[in-house]
C-alpha cells in the first residue's frame, strides 16, 4: 500500500523527530552525570507535536512553492540535427539556407523566487510561525494555561529564533534542490540536532 506524500512524510518525520528525543534525554543525563531514565510523557508530548506540526508544515512548504516556483519554464532553440527522437514533439522550423531548428521547453531555476522563499520560510514567517505552534502546542501538551504559555511565549521566541538562525539559513536553502513533497523529510534529518535542543527547551518548558 503506498502512502500518500503527506502521511509519508508525517511518518518519517515521527521516527526522525523521536530518534533525536531519545539521544537528546541521553545527552541531558549525561550531561547532569545521573543515570538514564527515559521520560515517556515528554518523548509522548514530543511526539504528538511533530504528528501535529509535520501536516502543517507540510501544507506550508506546498504553500510556498506555490507561490515562489523555483522553476520557470523557457523556450530554447535547438539545431534540429541535435535533438534527440525522444525531446522531438515542437515543430521544427527552416530558419533559412536549409537550417532547421526546433523551439523545446525548457525548465530553469527561478533564482528571484528561491531567495523570497528563502526569506519568508527561514528568516520571517516561517521562524516566527514555527516558534509560535512548538510553545503553543508544547504548553497545551503539558497543561498549561493560556497565562504561563504566553508568558513562555514572551522569554522563549526570540531566543530560539536566533539559535534557529545558526544553521537554518543554510538548510533552508538547500530545500530548493529537494523536491517539495520530500521537504519535510529532508528538514526532519537536518534538524535532527535541532530537535535535540527543542527536547531540552520542551523539558524546561
Amino acid at each position: 500500500m503506498k502512502l500518500s506524500p503527506i502521511v509519508a512524510s508525517t511518518v518519517l518525520a515521527l521516527i526522525i523527530d523521536g530518534c533525536s528525543n531519545v539521544i537528546a534525554q541521553r545527552l541531558k543525563s549525561w550531561n547532569d552525570n545521573v543515570e538514564f531514565s527515559f521520560n515517556h510523557v515528554l518523548f509522548i508530548q514530543f511526539t504528538i507535536m511533530t504528528a501535529i506540526s509535520a501536516p502543517i508544515n507540510f501544507h506550508w512548504q506546498a504553500w510556498l512553492e506555490k507561490v515562489f516556483p523555483q522553476y520557470r519554464t523557457v523556450m530554447r532553440k535547438k539545431d534540429d540535427q541535435s535533438v534527440d527522437a525522444e525531446e522531438k514533439g515542437i515543430e521544427t522550423r527552416d530558419t533559412g539556407g536549409g537550417a532547421r531548428t526546433v523551439e523545446l521547453e525548457e525548465k530553469v531555476r527561478d533564482w528571484p523566487n528561491v531567495w523570497k522563499r528563502w526569506f519568508t520560510d527561514c528568516i520571517t514567517v516561517g521562524a516566527i510561525f514555527n516558534t509560535l505552534m512548538f510553545l503553543i502546542l508544547m504548553g497545551m501538551l503539558k497543561g498549561k494555561g493560556l497565562t504561563q504559555i504566553m508568558i513562555d511565549i514572551k522569554m522563549e521566541t526570540w531566543q530560539i529564533i536566533w539559535d534557529g538562525y545558526k544553521m537554518w539559513p543554510i538548510a533552508n536553502f538547500l530545500s530548493s534542490y529537494v523536491p517539495v513533497e520530500r521537504r519535510i523529510v529532508f528538514f526532519s534529518f537536518c534538524g535532527l540536532l535541532w530537535n535535540i535542543y527543542l527536547t531540552f527547551v520542551a523539558a524546561r518548558l
